[in-house]
């Protein structure tokens, strides 16, 4: 009788385990808070959290209000460059007061509401790769935070939640790690929280995903495949799209730092990938984009994946 019981509760827990979250009350409570600099810090992470019993809602309180109601102010580099702030005391109150930070400043005071709370956090410094302007970092450039939940180390990107064009981006609330590290990789290489290790330099070759690619479900699962050598002025790239499209590609010299424009990518339908003329020798961004047909209309994603090709 006693196992039964036991086997019981176990199918109870994992039931319950496998209904997805409803956030609303949280989200809700979150945009209902504007922000008041005159409110002291203690006193805001109350208010955002104290509705709520369990440290997943208080976190995802705190996570909406952040991304919903801060601006990002780019500042400069994480660790080594020109900042008007001594200590990252006056960076989280900087942002607090005025609204406005950059990735620090949104790190850092996630961390600080949350510690406010009892919830454990940490803000994580590392390296991150979204576009052409940040496709090779040489030191870390970004800061992100992992929050313990129920025991177990989560991953969130709160900066560039808040910095998405269609408003908050909850892919970056407790990002699976497995798809978080296509995109940062940390200075202490422990803090992925991933099986799925890698060093600085396979991580520099992985393709770059946007925003947009993970939205489309552009392919079924993402390739760490990110770096290709032209041969006879074509490179070939595995790809193959979930949804009917038509590639449009450009190439972003990272020599001369110009973009090039280039024939659409000739898709080789059920062979899973595409190739391209190159027109010029040199080191490359390919960006990737796609025409898809939506119902009656058609609509341009202008980049989806970011892959490095070499001609020479």
């Amino acid at each position: 009788m006693k196992q039964l019981t036991a086997i019981l509760m176990m199918l109870i827990a994992f039931i319950a385990s496998s209904q997805p979250i409803d956030f609303s009350e949280a989200d809700n409570h979150a945009a209902s808070l504007i922000p008041d600099p005159s409110v002291p810090l203690r006193e805001m992470s109350l208010k955002l959290t104290e509705p709520f019993d369990s440290d997943l809602l208080k976190t995802r309180s705190v996570f909406r209000w952040l991304a919903g109601h801060i601006t990002y102010e780019k500042r400069g580099t994480v660790t080594n460059g020109p900042t008007r702030y001594p200590s990252d005391r006056d960076i989280l109150l900087h942002t607090y007061h005025t609204g406005k930070g950059d990735c620090r400043g949104f790190a850092l005071l996630f961390k600080q509401l949350l510690d406010q709370s009892g919830i454990r956090s940490r803000v994580i410094y590392g390296y991150a790769r979204n576009g052409p302007e940040n496709c090779c970092p040489k030191n870390p450039n970004h800061a992100w935070n992992s929050v313990q939940i129920d025991g177990r180390w989560t991953l969130f990107d709160v900066t560039w939640a808040a910095a998405s064009p269609k408003g908050v981006n909850d892919f970056w609330f407790m990002t699976d790690p497995d798809l978080f590290i296509l995109n940062h990789y940390p200075v202490i290489r422990s803090r992925t929280y991933t099986e799925k290790t890698c060093s600085p330099e396979e991580f520099l070759k992985f393709p770059i995903y946007t925003e947009a690619y993970f939205d489309l479900q552009f392919t079924e699962k993402p390739s760490l495949e990110g770096f290709f050598r032209a041969e006879k002025d074509t490179v070939t790239i595995p790809l193959l799209p979930e949804i009917e499209c038509l590639l449009l590609t450009s190439l972003y010299n990272m020599e001369t730092g110009e973009w090039i424009p280039t024939r659409p990518g000739a898709l080789r339908t059920g062979q899973g990938q595409f190739s391209l003329f190159i027109p010029v020798k040199g080191r490359f961004l390919l960006k990737v984009g796609a025409l898809v047909q939506e119902e009656a209309s058609y609509r341009v994603y202008e980049e989806l994946i970011y892959y490095t090709v070499e001609n020479r």
